[in-house]
Parts: C-alpha cells; sequence; structure tokens
C-alpha cells in the first residue's frame, strides 16, 4: 500500500515570522542539505553499481518506506570500511554550512543535525570537517566481512515511512509545549517532510521546495548556508 505524505496537511501553517520571543531551535537535514550532494544516494548507488536505483525510485512513489529502501539498498553493498570512507573523501558541505553552525552555537541557539541516512559516513564527514561535536540523530550503519549492516536505534512514534523520523526526533527535542518554540527547519528533499508539520520556518530546496510550492506550505527558498544567515540577520 503506498504511504501517505498529505494526511492533516490543511491543517499546517500557512504563514511564518521570525518570532524573537521564543525559544528557537534549527533542525537540519545532512544529505544535500548541510552536505552538498546526498551522500546516502551516492554511496549505494557507486558500490551497487547503480541497481540501487530501482528501489529508491520505488520509496520516491511511496511504495516502501526509507527503512525498507535503506536495508533493501545495505543488501547491495560489497566494500571494506576503509574502501567506503575513500569514497566518502570527495564529499564536502554546502557553503556556509559550518560559519552557519559556529554562528547559532555562538548564539546559544540549538542546533541539531536529523537526518534519515546512516552515522557511518554522516559522522566521518564531519569529524574531517571539524564538526564532530553538532548533535545528530540518524541511523547506525556498521561494517563487518565487507557487509553493511543497518540499524534503527530511534523510536518514531508510529511513523510507518522513517528509518529516523524527524518529526518524531523534533518532538522528543521540543517536548509537550511546542508553543514556546520557534522551530526552524532546513531541508532539500523527501525524506523532510515528517519535520514539516513541526516547523515553523522552513528553508527549503530541491524535491522539498517542489512539495512545499505544490502543497501551498511556505517556504523559503535557499542554495546556501550564507543565505539563511543574511535572511535571519546572523551575518556579521
Amino acid at each position: 500500500m503506498p504511504l501517505s505524505l498529505t494526511a492533516g496537511i490543511s491543517s499546517w501553517p500557512k504563514k511564518y515570522s521570525i518570532m524573537t520571543d521564543k525559544k528557537q531551535a534549527i533542525f537540519c537535514d545532512f544529505d544535500g542539505t548541510f552536505a552538498s550532494r546526498d551522500v546516502g544516494y551516492r554511496l549505494f548507488k557507486h558500490f551497487s553499481d547503480g541497481k540501487n536505483d530501482e528501489i529508491v525510485a520505488a520509496w520516491k512513489a511511496m511504495k516502501i518506506s526509507s527503512r525498507e529502501c535503506l536495508l533493501e539498498e545495505a543488501r547491495m553493498v560489497r566494500a571494506s570500511e576503509s574502501e567506503i570512507k575513500s569514497f566518502l573523501d570527495q564529499f564536502e558541505l554546502r557553503p556556509g554550512a559550518a560559519e552557519f553552525y559556529h554562528e547559532v552555537t555562538r548564539r546559544n541557539i540549538p542546533f541539531y543535525i536529523v537526518s534519515d541516512g546512516i552515522d557511518l559516513y554522516l559522522d566521518y564527514i564531519l569529524e574531517k570537517n571539524g564538526l564532530g561535536k553538532i548533535k545528530r540523530f540518524c541511523n547506525h550503519g556498521i561494517v563487518k566481512d565487507s557487509r553493511l549492516r543497518l540499524e534503527f536505534p530511534y523510536d518514531n512514534h508510529g511513523c510507518p515511512r522513517c528509518g529516523c523520523c524527524k518529526g518524531a526526533r523534533i518532538g522528543d527535542i521540543i517536548g509537550p509545549n511546542p508553543s514556546i518554540w520557534q522551530v526552524i527547519f532546513i531541508g532539500d528533499g523527501l525524506s523532510d517532510l515528517c519535520a514539516l508539520p513541526r516547523s515553523n520556518l522552513i528553508f527549503a530546496r530541491g524535491d522539498l521546495l517542489d512539495y512545499c510550492q505544490a502543497n501551498s506550505i511556505s517556504a523559503i527558498e535557499y542554495q546556501n548556508f550564507f543565505d539563511i544567515m543574511n535572511y535571519l540577520k546572523m551575518s556579521g
């Protein structure tokens, strides 16, 4: 059965503003957002010789969950951890990502990476860029005998479509009184949809921006994190 992603969409907020009298928290996707490219997709594509594309297409069509998609992709991988890390050395952060993180940290605004990807590559790239202290939530991957094995350590609170549900993670962090928070979300893809109902200010690009525009969800387009800093008047 296809997984519905539009349930409750009519109740989602349509207009956003920066409300400085509220607590702020920033939640950011990793693949294609904090990282300049979709690392997970390219990793699976490379080590499956492109065989993962059919699985990804089924996920985008909402025929399977992201957990099912990831498990199928992982089964195709035949690589050592050193081979995977060597492949990861080509990936860079999106321009302004590190500067943005340091600025929000200076302002004591909580910043979290929420990802439906895998810590195996996420942690490697963050640490390589001196950002290993960023709090992050994602799925767990381990390589043993040249096989990639996945674990899903987080409770998704009934979400049927995610491995690590971003909406559930936001709910866990902001707690039972969301009205005291201004939740800022930054993303780029269809794995971000569960975060939208819990967000007050959305920065979007790529498939996420297309989805927001098609469903009358207010979102601010960005190309890099300097754009976001300027919008939030954080530069300088």
